[in-house]
This record gives structure tokens, C-alpha cells and sequence, in this order.
């Protein structure tokens, strides 16, 4: 039996919908702007540093040219004039560099290329509560090596919405549109080494649309900007020599289904098995979409044109990356997930346009699916987020006393020569996180409160970069995180030169029935690994630093001591 609901209750529904669809938006979004503030440091991290790099050559006042070839030179993989250009812009204003302030623009741009794709989700003209799966599958940490990371998130998330304003311009193609443009395409040419492809899907996208006589200069310019980005340029560490062609297919698919990644226990196969999803599903599609719109006379699709051109920037990208990151072994690289991401809510957007009859279902699976990734994705990528935070505020103190960092360190000896001038002219400000420590260290030693507390220890040689290292660990700690906010470090104190070195730890995640009972996050149990050579040999007294979430400070120090 048919029931008939009238139109009046049916409006009202959907209104509600679309309230409880904002809320949750609004919810997801500001949760994650706290989480990225929570979890950044105005410190920098591994190839942050190149930006200090930056301004410490521009300080040479060496003359235009000079400053302009230090604007644009290689990078890596990469020439990264937009990162190089925000940070100077910063130093202008401000006399110094915030890291903070470069992820939280980062974040910003993320919401900006949120409303791109909104912009495009209305022209189903669907109730907004179709919308929902979408903040799910964006405002997660899954990328946190992008949303956390300041060059990465200049780099990555400034692309894209540099793509998503050129593919607004380029829909309506007048001179001056076309023009600023090919400003735009340019720029994202030199913020990271896939910027390229938002020429290529340029014209993807002018070809669909058979603006043929806008598709001429806007290749003029592709070819001539491509030159000027080869010109001295040389591949960075991350280009492998050897490629091994037999896994290029499964490393390819598997790059954009990695959201399944969050899934530990079967991340490559099921990565690979969704990769090969949305490839059945979309590139039959789009292949006959681009040919036949060269043969018939059909109406223009902005909707459609526009989404296989997104999607033409992904599978381009994936494919680059898979080339040249190519190894003998599958790896899903963190960073590179921001792809996977937005591969799932393309798929999303094509299935709803594709199959009308069936748009309910495909939001309830949607739905279903996005909310299991972002869950499982701040359950899984917590811990490393938050391990790699309380490395970070350990290196400010490192640094702040002896111009040293733990984190950092196989990189470091090679950047001393532009990170201590930064320090010292002040143009890095290292900020003071946990100013009370030395205070309470002092008293702690002078009461000689040491308890009978036993870590264990442990030497080993790290194969990628031949440091030995030295590892300390607990199974139980009475004093570790329990809020997502706290900082638990390891204090390595020499009595003899009066030195203290901190270090980060590595936290576990507590088990989704204490989470929930309690209101713990984290495991009692703690791990800290520190380079051997970054410290100063000597006799050493081992203990512990929490920093709670409301700033107050908890100093553990044991009887234990080793000899580094």
C-alpha cells in the first residue's frame, strides 16, 4: 500500500534535513579547524625550513635578479614561488615567519575549494542534505601531512583552489577572464610540481566546451610557461631512477581509492579495490563524453564539463605521481591522500547525476561511507598527529637552548648555516611552549625526587638514513595523555654539563570502549626515538613532561639514567 505524503509535510522534511545537514557541516568543519589548531606549531618542519632558506637569501640584498632567481629556483621536485611569495609577503608585514599562520591559511583555502565543489553540487539542484557526505569525506586528518604541514598545505591545497577559480573563469571565457586565468594556471605551475595539469585540464575543459579559439593561446601560454619550468630544473630525492612498470597499474588505482587506507588490515587491497571502482565507473563515461562532444551539437553541460575536468586533474595527477614516485613496494603516501579524498566525492557527485532514479540510495551508502572513513580516519591518524605535535613543541625548547632539534635532525646539519642567522635577527621566532619547565626541573633535582620508575631502552640502527638511534619505552605510565590536547615528552637531563634534551613520544589510541566510558583517548603507554647523534655524549637521567591541555606542567624524573 502506497502512502501519500502531502507536499506541505514533505517541504517540511526536507527543511529539516537541511538544518540537521548545516549543523553537521558546521560541526565538522569547526571541529577540524580546532584540530588544526590544536595539533600546529609555529615551528618549522622538515622542508619548511627551505622558507627561512628564502629570506635569509633575500636579506644578501644581491640585486633584483638575484632576488628574483631565488623566487623561482627548484626546489626538490618542485619551483614553490607561491609558498616562497606568502612567506615573504609575511616577513614584510610582520618582520618574521608564523608556520601557524601558513597552515591555517592552508585550512582556509580548504574551505574555499569546499565552496567550489558546493558551487558545483547545486547545479544538481538537489536539497542541500545531499551535501552531507561531502564534509565528511574532506575535514578529516587522513592528509594531515597536508592540513598540518605548512609548505605541503601552501603547496597542495593552494593548487587546487588555484584549479577550481580557473575552472570558474575559464567557464565563460572573456579576455580579461582568460587572462587572469592564465595568471592563476601559472601560479599553480609554480607552487608544486602537478601545477602544470591545471593547464592540461584547461584545455580538457575548452575542448568539451569547443571554445576552440580560447583553447589556442590558453596552449601557447602551457607550452611557454612548461618551458620556463624545465629550464634548470633537476629531479629532486623523491624521483625514483628505476621503476618497477608491474605495479605502476595497482599503485596507480590504489593512489586514488586510498581512502580505504584507514583501514589498516586491508589498506592496499581495498585502496586498490576502490581505486579500480571509480575507474570502471568514470573513465568509460568521461572517455565517451569527451569524444562525442566533437561530433554532436548537444547543449552545453557545465556541470558535467566541469566535474570530468576535476576528475581529468586527478587521474593526471595520480598518474604523475605514480610515475615518479614509483618504488618496488605500494606505498600510499600520506600526503597524497587530499586525492583520494576528492576522488570519492567526484564519484559521489557522478553517480548522482548519472542515476536520478536511484539518488536516495546512493546518499544513504554515501553517507554511510563517508562518516566510517572520518571516524576511522581520527582514530587511526591521531596518534601520529599527535606524536609528531609533541615532537615539535620538544624541539622548540631543543632549539630555544640549544640550537639543535631531535625531530628534524637529518636534516638539520645542512640548513644550520641559514636557521641560526634566522634565530638570531630574529626573523624565526621559536616560541616559549613550556616556560615553567626549567623552574620545576630545578626544584625536582635540588629535592632529588627521583622515582623508582624504569623505561625501557634501546639502540638500533635506522636503515634509511644510517643514524643509530635510541629508543625508550613504556607499557604503563602513570602520569600519560589523557585528552587529545595533552603533550607528553622525555626528559634526557646531564647532570655533569647541566644539559636537558626533550623529546616527543608516540601515543596509541585507547580502544573505542574506554574513549567512550571514560573519555580517554589515549593509552598509558609511551615510545620516544631520538637520533644518538643529535645529542651530546655523556651520562643521562631519563623522565617524563606532561603538558596538560590548560597549560599546566607534570615532571616525572627517575633513577634511571643512560649513558649516551
Amino acid at each position: 500500500m502506497l502512502i501519500n505524503i502531502p507536499p506541505t509535510q514533505k517541504r517540511r522534511g526536507q527543511t529539516v534535513l537541511n538544518w540537521i545537514t548545516g549543523l553537521v557541516s558546521v560541526l565538522i568543519i569547526s571541529f577540524f579547524l580546532y584540530y588544526i589548531d590544536a595539533y600546529s606549531v609555529n615551528f618549522p618542519f622538515q622542508d619548511d625550513n627551505t622558507l627561512l632558506e628564502h629570506i635569509y637569501q633575500i636579506r644578501k640584498e644581491q640585486g633584483w635578479q638575484y632576488n628574483l632567481y631565488q623566487f623561482f629556483r627548484p626546489d626538490n621536485d618542485h619551483r614553490i614561488f607561491v609558498p616562497r611569495l606568502i612567506s615573504y609577503l609575511n616577513y614584510l608585514a610582520t618582520g618574521h615567519l608564523n608556520f601557524k599562520l601558513f597552515i591555517l591559511i592552508a585550512s582556509f583555502n580548504l574551505v574555499l575549494v569546499t565552496g567550489f565543489i558546493y558551487r558545483l553540487f547545486r547545479q544538481l539542484d538537489l536539497p542541500f542534505y545531499y551535501f552531507l557526505p561531502i564534509p565528511f569525506l574532506i575535514f578529516q586528518p587522513q592528509y594531515h601531512e597536508v592540513s598540518i604541514w605548512a609548505l605541503t598545505g601552501l603547496q597542495h591545497i593552494t593548487l587546487l583552489l588555484l584549479l577550481s577559480l580557473c575552472l570558474i573563469l575559464l567557464q565563460k571565457p572573456t579576455g580579461a577572464r582568460i587572462a587572469v586565468a592564465v595568471v592563476l594556471a601559472t601560479l599553480a605551475t609554480f607552487t608544486h610540481g602537478n601545477g602544470i595539469l591545471v593547464f592540461a585540464t584547461g584545455c580538457f575543459l575548452l575542448l568539451l566546451e569547443k571554445r576552440y579559439k580560447t583553447l589556442i593561446p590558453w596552449g601557447f601560454f602551457m607550452l611557454a610557461v612548461l618551458a620556463f619550468y624545465l629550464a634548470d630544473y633537476t629531479p629532486g630525492s623523491g624521483v625514483r631512477s628505476t621503476i618497477t612498470w608491474s605495479l605502476l597499474p595497482a599503485a596507480f588505482v590504489a593512489r586514488l581509492g586510498a581512502n580505504f587506507s584507514v583501514f589498516p588490515n586491508v589498506a592496499i587491497p581495498a585502496s586498490i579495490t576502490w581505486g579500480t571502482v571509480i575507474c570502471l565507473l568514470v573513465l568509460p563515461a568521461m572517455t565517451g563524453y569527451f569524444f562525442t562532444s566533437f561530433k554532436s551539437r548537444r547543449p552545453v553541460d557545465s556541470f558535467r564539463n566541469v566535474l570530468y575536468s576535476f576528475f581529468c586533474f586527478i587521474f593526471l595527477t595520480s598518474a604523475l605521481i605514480t610515475v615518479f614516485r614509483a618504488s618496488s613496494d605500494l606505498v600510499l603516501e600520506n600526503r597524497f591522500k587530499i586525492y583520494a579524498a576528492l576522488s570519492s566525492l567526484l564519484l559521489y557527485l557522478f553517480l548522482l547525476n548519472s542515476f536520478p532514479i536511484l539518488r536516495k540510495s546512493i546518499l544513504v551508502i554515501f553517507t554511510g561511507f563517508a562518516a566510517l572513513i572520518f571516524v576511522n580516519a581520527y582514530a587511526l591518524n591521531t596518534p601520529e598527529v599527535a606524536h609528531k605535535h609533541s615532537r615539535l613543541v620538544a624541539d622548540t625548547y631543543n632549539w630555544r637552548q640549544h640550537q639543535t632539534e631531535l625531530n628534524n635532525f637529518s636534516t638539520i646539519d645542512n640548513s644550520l648555516y641559514f636557521l641560526v642567522p634566522a634565530y638570531q635577527q630574529g626573523y624565526w621566532q621559536v616560541p616559549d611552549l613550556i616556560g615553567d619547565f626549567d623552574a620545576l626541573l630545578k626544584t625536582t633535582l635540588q629535592q632529588k625526587n627521583f622515582q623508582p620508575y624504569h623505561f625501557e631502552t634501546k639502540r638500533y640502527w635506522y636503515e634509511e638514513n644510517e643514524h643509530p638511534q635510541f629508543s625508550v619505552e613504556t607499557q604503563s605510565l602513570p602520569m600519560g595523555r589523557q585528552h587529545l590536547h595533552d603533550i607528553l615528552m622525555v626528559v634526557l637531563y646531564n647532570e655533569a654539563q647541566q644539559r636537558t634534551y626533550l623529546t616527543g613520544t608516540s601515543p596509541k589510541f585507547a580502544g573505542w570502549r574506554r574513549f567512550l566510558t571514560q573519555g580517554v583517548y589515549f593509552h598509558s603507554s609511551a615510545r620516544a626515538v631520538l637520533p644518538l647523534k643529535a645529542v651530546l655524549p655523556g651520562e643521562y637521567r631519563l623522565g617524563c613532561l606532561l603538558k596538560k591541555a590548560d597549560g599546566q606542567l607534570e615532571l616525572m624524573m627517575t633513577q634511571q639514567t643512560v649513558t649516551l
